[in-house]
């Protein structure tokens, strides 16, 4: 996949990851069945350090596992590109959601959204022809 459609997959999941974050946190703390309207109204009326953290983190975390395994190298897919990453980042990125719930500060926010980045580059190209190693 190329450098542009890995940004844009980090941004969507980090909207998508804050739609989960914004559904769980409305369904454990607050009322039990969050509208659709509230959750639309939450993500446009976020606070800009955490639309920042999102972006910035998302955007990084994204890039990243091509950095660490160059395209057009030898390297490319080795352990940056792994199964095992995947499933890893999975579990960490499912505890700081968790941890969102209880205590949301920016790092907790940039730990999730960098994770998330992440993790749709590796979702990403595993739909290519070379997958994952």
């Amino acid at each position: 996949m190329k450098k542009r459609t890995h940004m844009i997959g980090a941004v969507f999941f980090a909207v998508l990851g804050y739609l989960i974050w914004h559904s769980l946190h409305v369904a454990f703390l607050l009322p039990p069945k969050p509208s659709i309207s509230s959750t639309l109204t939450s993500f446009l009326s976020m606070e800009v350090k955490i639309f920042f953290v999102m972006i910035s983190a998302s955007l990084v975390g994204g890039s990243i596992p091509d950095i660490l395994d160059p395209p057009f190298s030898r390297r490319h897919r080795a352990f940056a590109h792994s199964k095992v990453l995947l499933y890893l980042f999975i579990i960490i990125w499912t505890v700081s959601l968790f941890t969102l719930l209880t205590d949301p500060n920016l790092i907790i926010w940039f730990v999730y959204f960098f994770l998330l980045g992440y993790i749709s580059h590796l979702a990403l190209d595993s739909l290519t022809p070379a997958g994952l190693q």
